[in-house]
């Protein structure tokens, strides 16, 4: 992972708000099951074409696998369950794996079933009571479409941090 990423990332985190504020922010857009989910550029450390799983015996239903990137053991969660998405997933050649580095050290991806490159601006939203979805997302406006925003680190219960932190470890 380069060097300079981390020190970005840091600086972003410290100028970063609760979510919601009506400021502008950059964006991945990224689709499971054909539904777009956005991704604040800030939280992605890399995207990849899709690596073999290590298979891990006796792990929890939100972790597929392991990946080893360039030395380093990555834990792959499968979030489609978690969203009420079809769980199975096939690789094809649009699939992605998206990079999160949500603590000092700590990566955690996840398969994504395509992704647009380039970067959109757009307005977080604050929270919405309007759906179930809306409760559970962030929405962003981008281009005049609203979007989920996925934060990784929300979604992980401090259970399955442990959980991931471990898997590493075992490796």
């Amino acid at each position: 992972m380069s060097q300079i990423l981390p020190l970005i990332k840091r600086i972003a985190q410290n100028v970063r708000d609760k979510g919601g504020d009506g400021r502008v922010e950059k964006f991945f857009i990224f689709k499971l099951s054909r539904k777009a989910f956005a991704v604040p550029a800030v939280d992605v450390a890399e995207v990849s074409m899709p690596v073999s799983l290590i298979d891990i015996p006796q792990h929890s239903d939100f972790i597929m696998g392991v990946v080893n990137i360039r030395g380093i053991v990555i834990p792959v969660i499968n979030l489609r369950s978690r969203i009420g998405l079809d769980a199975d997933y096939q690789t094809d050649e649009s699939s992605r794996l998206l990079l999160f580095s949500f603590k000092a050290g700590t990566y955690v991806a996840m398969m994504a079933d395509d992704i647009e490159y380039r970067l959109r601006e757009g307005v977080v939203e604050a929270s919405g009571d309007n759906s179930a979805e809306e409760r559970s997302f962030r929405m962003a406006v981008i281009d005049n479409a609203k979007y989920p925003v996925l934060m990784v680190d929300v979604w992980l219960e401090k259970n399955e941090l442990e959980i991931l932190q471990n898997v590493v470890e075992s490796f």
